[in-house]
């Protein structure tokens, strides 16, 4: 197995992995040695294990952050498919002439509401 060297604040270590994941490895690394870095500039020196701690509660902080996000745009994206199918529906109608005035009235208001959340989604 190969093995990595590492710097978490101010300590090394070396781990090992599974051969082809060195380079992930190193990058989840430098996420968790950029928030020792942070705690050591704003609290000075911490004991190991309270440093790598606070470190990995900082991060898992970020990731729950992060999931919420990608979770409400998830939601948002599915919300906009949905009003595309509908317009392309209606579309389809329009094409075939099947279409009445209160059609074309809801086409319109979905329309709008596809718009704002394709601005909501991209912003």
């Amino acid at each position: 197995m190969p093995e990595v060297a590492i710097n978490i604040g101010d300590k090394k270590f070396t781990v090992t992995c599974q051969p082809g994941e060195e380079s992930a490895l190193e990058f989840a690394a430098g996420l968790l040695n950029d928030e020792a870095s942070y705690l050591i500039s704003q609290i000075g020196q911490l004991s190991e294990q309270k440093l790598l701690l606070m470190s990995a509660l900082m991060l898992a902080d970020k990731m729950a952050t992060t999931t919420e996000k990608m979770t409400k745009c998830e939601k948002a994206l599915a919300e906009a498919l949905n009003k595309v199918q509908q317009l392309e529906k209606a579309e389809s109608q329009i094409n075939t002439g099947s279409v009445d005035g209160e059609l074309l009235i809801q086409l319109e208001n979905i329309a709008e509401k596809a718009e704002k959340l394709a601005a909501k989604v991209s912003s």
